[in-house]
């Protein structure tokens, strides 16, 4: 049987189609240049954007789904940033994973991540209880550490000026990255706090495509975050969490926030900008390569806050090739990294990425994402780059003048 005699149920192009949001898919010119920029090009068994563009024209949704590829894709849109027609794919395999036949692909990690979040309010199953035994026991810790009595790790203190998001690695197993992050704001000397209404910046209703999921996981930061009469809300090293609550949130809810979104590296560098916050980098005497996160750069823009910080922080900041927009994605994106069973597939699609870090010749690398964090720490070590990898923020407090 041949593909064409395949088209039963046009109801991948209907769907993507309906509007015009990057989802374009008439405009295909078929000429190759998304295939050429993916991650998986030169690995074996990979989605090819091109097949999935065309299977897509011709209705064969079936095909899509029984491929694997909705799963395989990293969401990363580098073969959008080389699209003549700027068609989204991103956009595209989320709507292929919304497909009722799709359903049942979801990553078993990825659905049970979802059901918790939404049920207990963070990914990992952090009750409230036990986020407060948590945070009360390391703000005791870090009385200690700061040697000052005044110094503290709030939670729902209304009216602070910041409130800090952080990612569940911070309250699990990196428990050492949340004190970093509260010696950032000890050292601003403003008022902040978190919150143990909600402990969790991820947001994976927007890997599974499920609006509806992803705007209740949004209103679970939104509406907690309006009730302390918070300023701003400042958001951990997390790539598609900072993507989603900065750029897609008012949408997703309907309306504006009450307040302004920002990462943590961009917290930072505003009050070293200021002359509030100062940072020593003889503390990093090497030069480290700058990764840009492909939800923080090439989806949301967030370009050179991070670069600055870094600058702050070491001996010189080295630009992987190519970067920014065209930078090549770590490897776990579009949930991959949240699936346990997928490291064999992220150490292909690292391949790319492990190859740039060695043309670097560098031997420190840093990203201001904890999943990125978490991936080119693994190909570092999977591919003997001997390369250390740190987050942004993290280099930021260790080199602390206080």
């Amino acid at each position: 049987m041949t593909l064409l005699s395949q088209v039963e149920n046009p109801y991948i192009i209907t769907r993507l189609d309906a509007d015009q949001r990057g989802e374009n898919l008439l405009e295909c010119l078929s000429c190759g240049a998304c295939t050429s920029a993916c991650s998986w090009f030169d690995q074996e068994g990979g989605p090819v954007p091109r097949l999935i563009m065309r299977a897509a024209l011709m209705g064969l949704d079936d095909l899509i789904v029984q491929s694997g590829a909705l799963w395989d894709c990293l969401l990363c849109n580098r073969c959008t940033q080389n699209c003549p027609m700027g068609i989204t794919m991103s956009q595209i395999i989320g709507q292929g994973r919304s497909h009722p036949d799709a359903r049942d692909q979801i990553p078993e990690d990825i659905q049970k991540g979802v059901k918790t979040r939404l049920e207990v309010g963070d990914v990992n199953g952090l009750t409230k209880e036990e986020f407060v035994e948590t945070v009360e026991w390391l703000a005791e810790e870090f009385v200690d550490e700061m040697d000052d009595p005044q110094a503290t790790i709030p939670y729902d203190q209304e009216g602070s000026k910041f409130l800090y998001l952080p990612n569940p690695r911070e309250l699990g197993i990196n428990l050492l990255h949340l004190t970093a992050m509260a010696k950032l704001f000890y050292a601003s000397k403003e008022t902040w706090t978190l919150s143990s209404r909600h402990t969790d910046v991820t947001n994976w209703g927007y890997f599974i495509n499920d609006e509806e999921v992803a705007r209740k996981m949004a209103l679970m930061v939104v509406e907690p975050a309006e009730e302390l009469g918070i300023e701003t809300l400042v958001l951990s090293e997390c790539g598609h969490g900072y993507h989603v609550l900065k750029t897609l949130t008012e949408k997703l809810i309907g309306r504006k926030p009450g307040f302004d979104v920002i990462s943590i590296p961009e917290f930072v560098m505003n009050y070293v900008d200021n002359g509030v916050i100062k940072l020593d980098p003889a503390i990093h005497p090497f030069k480290v390569a700058y990764h840009d996160p492909c939800n923080l750069a090439r989806k949301s823009d967030l370009y050179d806050p991070p670069r600055k910080l870094l600058a702050h922080c070491c001996e010189e900041v080295v630009e992987l090739s190519p970067n920014r927009e065209n930078g090549i994605c770590c490897g776990g994106g579009g949930g991959m990294l949240q699936d346990s069973s997928s490291k064999p597939k992220r150490m292909l699609t690292g391949k790319a990425k492990a190859d740039q870090i060695t043309a670097a010749g560098v031997t420190h690398v840093a990203a201001p994402c904890l999943s990125c964090h978490r991936q080119l720490g693994e190909i570092s070590a999977h591919f003997k780059l001997n390369v250390a990898v740190d987050t942004i923020a993290s280099m930021a407090s260790k080199c602390l003048v206080l």
